[in-house]
């Protein structure tokens, strides 16, 4: 729905679903602070991310799961918290390596033609220790980004979830005239 508003001007044609009354796309507030300064990434988001994960697997193994983050730094990040978890149920790990649709962590540069049942979205971004927001988005502070946000948002069958310390106030639009930066606070 976001994509055919913002970027196809409602002019998608989509089948409907049994459940369409309830929204498949949420958002979860992580307490966690983007490290600008050092490794550029959110260790709560990885985490929170990395949990969910495991969670879903055990719960939910029938969907197959995809992980989009913003930027490389915070794919890489999240690979590493992934793998640590992961060492610890040995079981999943073999039942992802045996599916047809295995596990993905992939950066918003690299994930188009990529598809899950589940979108987990890392926005990594948002404020500092020290409570200020760069905004820079990456990808999406330049011309084109919002193509690339919606080629993420869009990577989902059946329902994402957004993890981010940022919020849509955070995000102040009178020191950013990006477009992607405009979607992304919508």
């Amino acid at each position: 729905t976001f994509s055919n508003i913002n970027y196809y001007d409602n002019r998608l044609v989509t089948f409907p679903s049994a459940d369409d009354r309830v929204s498949h796309v949420t958002w979860q507030h992580v307490e966690g602070f983007y490290d600008y300064g050092k490794t550029r990434t959110n260790r709560a988001e990885a985490e929170a991310i990395a949990a969910e994960v495991i969670r879903r697997m055990q719960e939910q193994p029938e969907r197959s799961i995809g992980i989009v983050a913003f930027s490389k730094q915070q794919s890489d990040l999240i690979e590493d918290v992934l793998a640590e978890q992961m060492s610890k149920y040995p079981h999943l790990a073999h039942a992802d390596r045996l599916s047809h649709e295995p596990l993905f962590v992939k950066n918003l540069e690299n994930v188009q033609g990529d598809e899950r049942d589940v979108i987990l979205f890392s926005v990594g971004y948002g404020r500092d220790k020290f409570g200020k927001v760069a905004m820079n988005f990456g990808p999406l502070n330049r011309d084109g980004g919002e193509r690339r946000l919606n080629v993420a948002v869009s990577r989902a069958r059946y329902e994402m979830k957004v993890f981010s310390s940022l919020k849509a106030e955070d995000i102040d639009l009178y020191r950013s005239n990006a477009k992607g930066v405009q979607y992304l606070k919508s």
